[in-house]
């Protein structure tokens, strides 16, 4: 191991790694503790008086609405049953307030995999562990790092590797000695049949979490290995921030158009194919998804050793360049024109093509023509920002 360039990098990243530990620890933490503390202040509370007087006053109430069971209060909607679960009884709603895993016919809890008393924040820390990704690299080339290690003794392999020890190893250890410790003070301090997981449902749904975490970051850290331009990589990461629920809303919509063959009946609480094929988020009591799960690990380990490959031949002569690898233009290119088309017209075009409703000629045109100008401007968008291509109109007007 090389002890001096360990060090160099330990020195250049220590500030960063100090404040990951305490931002991924804190998180989980301020979670836990906020978790447990308002369990216990609630379980106290409905071993009082007061909550036996203010159930009893709840159930007067009932009969002001029209939209409710008369003298009984709503639990929740049942998925099976396909119908409110509505209860009289105080302590079948303690035990449902109470209980922090409650079974899959939870509605709200099957479609938003949403607990009471428990919350990982799975997306802060999503845009925690892509910002860290991306900048992992893309932060070198700006403070010129990169110059500095390059004209150095050392491999170029053994400054990649090292990059992801002090700043993968500390988000992925801290990331996993936190839900650890999370998972322990839960079972400790809450009864188990208030917490009602098993400890296997429990570090599974866990475990598959945080390999959905780790993932993402290192497929976020190629992204930034291959942008060579902070302006552009920046805009490029704030669109698809902002566009990415778009783009996957659109990817449900072909599957339910194409893959859907089942007829079911609109309903306001059934799960969407998203919600069935993505890795769980958090702990949980819903199955895990193995096959989408175990494609993100692949990627993430095979982009691993494609970008070591990379990494070892960038010129730095190519910074400023969008994507600073020549060879990945074009196939960035494809890549930008399919997010792009999926995200701005996909809904269109299946809209016009399979329609509810047969759409007069008129509209069919004006729907294509929007698709067809969608695709014109993507297009010239990544001819100039990945090979600095102007349309020829705007080369005439000299913009």
């Amino acid at each position: 191991m090389n002890q001096s360039l360990k060090r160099l990098l330990f020195h250049h990243y220590k500030k960063i790694i100090t404040g990951l530990i305490i931002l991924i620890a804190g998180i989980y933490s301020i979670q836990t503790m906020t978790g447990i503390i308002s369990w216990q202040k609630d379980y106290k509370y409905f071993s009082s008086e007061k909550a036996h007087l203010n159930f009893q006053k709840q159930l007067k109430d009932s009969y002001e609405f029209e939209d409710q069971e008369k003298g009984k209060i709503f639990l929740f909607y049942d998925l099976k049953k396909e119908h409110a679960i509505y209860t009289d009884d105080f302590d079948t709603f303690k035990d449902y307030s109470l209980t922090i895993f409650n079974s899959n016919e939870d509605a709200n809890q099957q479609r938003f995999n949403a607990y009471p008393y428990y919350n990982e924040h799975f997306i802060q820390l999503l845009i925690v562990f892509i910002i860290v990704g991306i900048l992992l690299f893309l932060i070198d080339l700006k403070s010129n790092f990169n110059t500095l290690l390059f004209t150095s003794k050392y491999k170029r392999s053994s400054i990649y590797w090292y990059k992801y020890y002090y700043i993968g190893g500390t988000l992925s250890l801290t990331l996993f000695v936190s839900k650890a410790l999370s998972i322990l003070a839960y079972r400790f301090f809450i009864p188990h049949d208030y917490l009602n997981i098993s400890l296997k449902q429990q570090v599974f749904s866990s475990f598959s979490g945080w390999l959905t975490l780790v993932s993402l970051f290192i497929l976020s850290s190629f992204l930034g290995l291959i942008i060579g331009d902070w302006l552009f990589g920046i805009a490029a990461t704030l669109v698809m921030f902002f566009t990415f629920n778009r783009f996957l809303l659109n990817i449900d919509f072909i599957s339910q158009t194409f893959f859907n063959t089942q007829v079911e009946e609109t309903s306001t609480v059934s799960s969407t194919v998203l919600n069935n094929v993505l890795p769980l988020q958090q702990v949980s009591i819903r199955p895990i998804n193995y096959l989408p799960l175990f494609i993100l690990v692949f990627s993430a380990l095979l982009v691993l050793f494609i970008g070591q490959r990379l990494f070892e031949h960038i010129s730095l002569e190519d910074r400023g360049s969008f994507i600073i690898i020549p060879k990945l233009k074009r196939v960035i290119q494809l890549l930008i024109i399919f997010y792009g088309m999926i995200t701005f017209s996909a809904g269109t075009f299946l809209m016009t093509t399979f329609p509810n409703e047969q759409l007069i000629l008129s509209e069919q045109i004006i729907n294509y023509t929007k698709i067809f100008f969608t695709f014109i401007i993507i297009y010239y968008i990544s001819e100039f920002i990945l090979f600095d291509k102007k349309p020829i109109f705007l080369k005439k007007i000299n913009l």
